[in-house]
């Protein structure tokens, strides 16, 4: 007994070439993950919720008192949602904060130790209608 198998492999053909075209020239590909990620952190900072999805901690009852949210946590002026960006470099794709924006979100993210705050521009630290030469800050 003996059997034959035939196979048209034009198609196969075609898609493992464009494959090859895109691990060659991987921008487009990298852009497009780039976008989808940026929107993904987007809308789960739109929900509150973490990079976990997780819902935020609710703002202290100090930083209600206030009176200056327009939103909840991490919603004050906007500023660090808006520095969130991405940038394809060669091969590489990076995604991130600017900056200075990118130093807070890690403290967001993942806490901060104990430490000491001072004012740096003003003679005192307002906190709540307070003013305070220097706080101790438990840490996050």
């Amino acid at each position: 007994m003996q059997f034959t198998i035939e196979f048209q492999a034009d198609h196969l053909t075609r898609a493992l070439e464009a494959i090859r075209q895109e691990i060659a020239t991987p921008q487009e590909m990298l852009g497009s993950f780039g976008e989808s990620l940026q929107f993904v952190n987007e809308e789960r900072h739109r929900q509150g919720l973490d990079p976990d999805g997780q819902p935020w901690k609710e703002l202290a009852a100090s930083t209600l008192a206030e009176g200056k949210r327009k939103g909840g946590p991490l919603n004050k002026t906007g500023r660090m949602l808006a520095s969130f960006h991405y940038q394809v470099i060669g091969d590489d794709l990076r995604l991130g904060f600017d900056d200075g924006d990118g130093f807070k979100a890690k403290f967001h993210q993942d806490g901060s130790r104990a430490h000491v705050i001072t004012p740096k521009k003003a003679k005192a630290l307002n906190i709540g209608g307070a003013f305070y030469k220097r706080v101790n800050h438990p840490g996050l």
